[in-house]
């Protein structure tokens, strides 16, 4: 059978039709997976780049936390050295204090051997402090102005310097009762001199509310005045030390001081009363 030329070309026409439409399906196909393909790269690029993020963060943290730990460990570093620092300074100061002591045994021993030997055999007579070195303890007077200028003592605190000044005190007032009544216990120095033990109290004057000063006096060691007192008109008081008011003082006098004065409880002046510190 002879087809017409009509249907040839549609013929034709269809499967050129049939051909572009596979053509077309297969270019789709191909468009799809090159999106998918794109996707994927643009999804890789962007885990890196969050990776990379997190990574930076990462290092910044460990940076920060490494100069934080720097700086504490200084921070502990400088406190220990602080601590060695303080626990030198105070062993220092108690070698000194102990050196101290020592110095003033010595030498009130080396005075004792040096009267006992004086007694013993005539020499001729010699200054209180021949032979001995410059600024050692027995060659200068106990008194404050010395004492917190000694090389040995001037760069200590003030709170440091008048311990010591009390204890060496102390100590001296302790020898000379002991020298001068090795003999006579009976007749003690002091024993009538409510301040030579350093401490003015209320057990010093039995039977008194308030201690009144009648008459000149001169405390020649440091006292600490832990009663009340009343200082009569026209009186004056010196004091050859350090003088430390913890209770109250009714002054109508003069008060001397030559040393250092401490009010923890200030010194009430009445009329023509005053304080002079040297």
């Amino acid at each position: 059978m002879i087809r017409s030329f009509a249907d040839k070309m549609k013929i034709k026409q269809d499967a050129y039709a049939a051909e572009q439409e596979v053509l077309a399906e297969q270019a789709e196909q191909t468009r799809i997976r090159n999106e998918e393909i794109l996707f994927e790269q643009e999804l890789l690029e962007e885990k890196a780049r969050v990776n990379q993020l997190l990574a930076e963060d990462a290092h910044r943290k460990e940076q920060k936390y490494l100069q934080e730990k720097e700086k504490q460990d200084a921070i502990t570093r400088r406190r220990i050295e602080e601590w060695d620092a303080k626990a030198d300074d105070r062993l220092a100061k108690i070698e000194l204090s102990k050196k101290i002591i020592a110095d003033g045994k010595i030498s009130s021993a080396e005075r004792y051997i040096a009267r006992s030997k004086q007694t013993q055999v005539p020499r001729e007579k010699r200054s209180a402090n021949h032979g001995m070195p410059m600024n050692a303890p027995s060659t200068w007077q106990l008194t404050w102005r010395s004492f917190s200028t000694h090389p040995d003592i001037m760069n200590l605190p003030m709170s440091e310097k008048i311990r010591l000044f009390k204890l060496a005190e102390q100590q001296q007032i302790e020898k000379l009762n002991y020298y001068s009544n090795l003999n006579s216990p009976e007749n003690a120095i002091g024993a009538s001199d409510y301040w030579s033990d350093g401490i003015i109290q209320a057990k010093d004057f039995p039977g008194e509310e308030t201690h009144t000063v009648t008459e000149d006096q001169t405390w020649p060691n440091s006292v600490d005045v832990n009663t009340s007192l009343i200082i009569a008109p026209g009186v004056t008081i010196t004091v050859l030390g350090i003088l430390t008011i913890n209770a109250a003082i009714t002054n109508y006098g003069t008060f001397i001081v030559n040393g250092m004065l401490v009010e923890n409880v200030s010194i009430n002046n009445i009329e023509n009363g005053r304080v002079l510190v040297s």
